[in-house]
């Protein structure tokens, strides 16, 4: 039987390859991907995420809009990290329109999707938890629907990548974030900043180099590459070294 997921998303490139690598398993149906801010502004997201689905030739998979910014706190993405527009400015000319999107909103699509499928669904979160947050304010019962819940976010030794002690996805939210580990009971597994830096891939640049494609670089083919070769390439030795984030 396939494991059923929701996706929750800030699509740059690291939820790209995730995406990529979830869709890539014969094991894993995703009945939905939310998108919500984060590694870029919530408009990218969206678009990003279906440019990863037409690259794979999923644009079926219905993709929700979320929310453009946190509960509370101040909004702040990784333009410096994952480019402007999340996918490392790359031009790409033929790419889906966001009139593909659903009418519903994230949070509301996660508790119908949820009500739907009682304890099958896995839901995996990326980014910011803002989506999580308030679907569990709309319906106090969402959790109890879940099968599971894997988190990336958050770490284990206080050494922050954004600030001294905090790590991006956490730091982009922490009300939602604290919402979520406090009122989120089905089984929840955290995937935290120390356990991104153990799983790494080359320096995607010095690829560039080596294969002559500076001027023409795609990265949907580095993430199809990805996919091929499976997980056992994310513990590569190198001196040169790219940190992503991998739980789908």
């Amino acid at each position: 039987m396939k494991k059923k997921m929701i996706l929750d998303v800030d699509t740059g490139v690291d939820d790209a390859q995730a995406i990529m690598i979830a869709l890539s398993s014969p094991h894993v149906e995703i009945l939905g991907i939310t998108c919500c801010h984060g590694n870029t502004p919530l408009e990218n997201v969206l678009k990003n995420t279906l440019r990863v689905l037409k690259v794979c030739g999923r644009l079926d998979i219905p993709v929700y809009k979320g929310f453009s910014k946190p509960l509370l706190s101040n909004k702040r993405n990784a333009g410096d990290y994952h480019g402007k527009d999340g996918l490392g400015d790359v031009p790409d000319p033929d790419a889906p329109g966001v009139e593909l999107l659903q009418k519903k909103k994230a949070a509301q699509a996660m508790i119908k999707i949820a009500k739907a499928h009682p304890e099958e669904v896995i839901l995996v979160a990326t980014g910011p938890l803002t989506n999580l947050a308030v679907a569990v304010q709309l319906d106090p019962s969402f959790p109890n629907k879940l099968k599971a819940l894997y988190i990336m976010g958050g770490n284990t030794n206080s050494r922050g990548n954004t600030t001294v002690c905090g790590e991006f996805n956490f730091v982009a939210d922490p009300e939602s974030a604290y919402i979520v580990l406090d009122r989120y009971t089905c089984p929840t597994y955290i995937a935290s900043w120390e356990f991104s830096c153990r799983s790494s891939l080359p320096w995607v640049r010095m690829k560039q180099r080596q294969m002559g494609l500076e001027n023409r670089f795609r990265p949907h083919l580095i993430w199809v590459d990805l996919t091929r070769r499976g997980l056992a390439e994310l513990r590569l030795t190198t001196t040169q070294r790219s940190f992503k984030d991998f739980i789908a």
